[in-house]
């Protein structure tokens, strides 16, 4: 009799397991925490969304260039140097002098003769008389190294005693304004515009954010292993900062931004059939709105229509869909970063 009691009672114990095995497969399972808890909403607002290229260079000067005096046969003596490395130079300054006592002399030599031919000499031995001394003077004035623009010594190549002949004297920057090479793939070119924005972050000025402008696009690209791209110039608006040369930039091109427009969460946006959608949350219920999109940062997305201020929406609509087990056949997908393609919908 008892053992026929016991096995009642394993039956009973059996078929309460299989039950609660067989309710824990089929019934939805329920939120760990309510999906509607503080935090699964938010407020729609306005706000602003960038689309950027990131991009690194180093601040180079505007302008620059190496200076030398014209060519000369034969050597002529260093005879004074006015600058030296790292000195600011106004345009028209005097820079380098060539010894000038052999071309002095010629030139006393040619004007005695144009003199001469003032008094004694025909029309056609003035005007010769005339182009020589303007010769030798040229000649003289071209021992004189002149800076063509104002800007910074950064390389000085002679030295006073020395003989120059031919060749590089010096190198002259333009610091007014800088300017910053960075290479841009050839996948992101087509969106890059001459005059576009530019965000350019320096890490000798920590905190300091620069701002300038696209300048220059080259028309050929370079090619490596590893990847293609175009080399495009940044031309930084002027500051008031002591900017080292060659230091390195990271530069942020901005393509395209929307300002003051409704913004929100990307991940409270789905799409179904080709449409995307939001849902707002009325008196704690759930109503599922169409709305028309804009740009995204891939976070953050405009919307166009649909919506307004102040409206309550699901944060992540696709998510909570899931959790209650609304999204069974339903074709929805949250809309993605890069694409809206619809996965999983009729066809």
């Amino acid at each position: 009799m008892i053992k026929k009691y016991w096995k009642i009672i394993v039956v009973v114990i059996v078929l309460i397991l299989a039950g609660l095995y067989i309710r824990s497969k089929f019934q939805p399972k329920e939120l760990a925490l309510d999906p509607m808890r503080p935090g699964m909403t938010i407020k729609v607002g306005k706000g602003n969304i960038r689309e950027t290229i990131s991009a690194e260079g180093f601040i180079e000067p505007i302008h620059q260039e190496n200076l030398n005096f014209p060519a000369r046969t034969g050597s002529v003596k260093v005879e004074k140097i006015h600058v030296k490395k790292g000195d600011f130079v106004e345009k028209g300054q005097l820079l380098i002098e060539l010894d000038k006592t052999e071309a002095r002399l010629t030139y006393l030599q040619r004007e005695n003769a144009y003199n001469r031919a003032l008094i004694n000499g025909s029309r056609n031995e003035i005007e010769e008389a005339r182009l020589n001394l303007e010769l030798v003077k040229n000649n003289l004035e071209n021992l004189d190294l002149r800076a063509p623009f104002a800007g910074i010594i950064t390389d000085l190549y002679l030295e006073e005693g020395s003989y120059y002949s031919s060749g590089d004297a010096l190198t002259i920057k333009d610091i007014s304004r800088y300017q910053i090479e960075v290479s841009v793939d050839e996948s992101r070119i087509p969106i890059v515009r001459v005059g576009q924005p530019v965000e350019v972050r320096l890490v000798s000025l920590p905190g300091v954010v620069l701002t300038g402008v696209i300048s220059e696009i080259a028309n050929e690209a370079n090619n490596s292993y590893a990847s293609v791209t175009i080399p495009v110039k940044v031309l930084l608006d002027k500051v008031d900062y002591d900017i080292k040369l060659g230091v390195s930039a990271q530069v942020e091109i901005i393509v395209n931004e929307v300002q003051d427009e409704i913004v929100i969460p990307a991940t409270a946006v789905y799409s179904r059939e080709g449409k995307d959608y939001v849902t707002k949350v009325i008196d704690g219920k759930q109503e599922e709105v169409p709305v028309e999109t804009g740009m995204t940062d891939g976070l953050r997305i405009a919307i166009k229509s649909g919506l307004e201020l102040g409206d309550e929406i699901l944060v992540n609509t696709y998510l909570f869909n899931q959790a209650t087990g609304n999204m069974r056949g339903s074709g929805v997908s949250p809309v993605g970063v890069s694409s809206r393609v619809v996965i999983g919908g009729p066809r």
